[in-house]
């Protein structure tokens, strides 16, 4: 297990629920390594030189699990962060359940939910315009919340440890973050 992590926090929630914003805040504060599940099937659009879209992603997560049984992406993964020196390691966008169990073999791990409503992410995801969401309308974005990659999450929320609803401002998630790792990171 990663030889001198103290700990390891897995953020789970629909698009546009501001996972990326909080690993971003415990990266700043805390020094936090920042790791995706999504970076390995980046990696690989990349090399085919395919859009790293959405779809692009989901469609490859899907076919390699398939392929290669449900573990090939979550057992790479478990090898990369075996390898992290940091302190604290936040993986950011946990879908599906053996991606919890794979967080609940280190020893040290939290998994927060973060939660909004449809139409605050919905919102978020167009004003942010990341992999050609900026274009799509309430019902397509909608729609996009029933791929397999979003459909496990309502079992993914029941796992957390925290569910965060984050509906205000960028200080007060910060502070709700704060609050539900005090214990965990002194």
């Amino acid at each position: 297990m990663g030889a001198h992590m103290k700990l390891l926090i897995g953020l789970a929630g629909g698009i546009g629920s501001g996972k990326s914003s909080v690993a971003d805040f415990l990266h700043k504060k805390y020094g936090a390594e920042r790791l995706r599940f999504s970076k390995i099937l980046s990696d690989v659009l990349e090399r085919l030189d395919l859009p790293r879209d959405r779809r692009n992603l989901q469609v490859l997560g899907e076919v390699l699990r398939k392929s290669f049984g449900g573990n090939v992406i979550v057992d790479a993964f478990a090898r990369d962060l075996e390898g992290c020196t940091a302190d604290v390691v936040v993986v950011d966008g946990i879908r599906f359940e053996n991606e919890v169990a794979m967080l609940r073999k280190f020893e040290n791990n939290v998994l927060i939910y973060v939660d909004a409503s449809p139409r605050v992410r919905y919102m978020r995801s167009v004003d942010r315009g990341e992999r050609g969401e900026e274009a799509k309308s309430f019902e397509e974005f909608m729609e996009s919340e029933n791929m397999a990659t979003e459909r496990n999450l309502p079992q993914i929320e029941k796992a957390a440890d925290h569910v965060i609803l984050n509906e205000g401002t960028a200080e007060e998630l910060y502070g709700k973050v704060e609050s539900v790792l005090r214990d965990k990171l002194n």
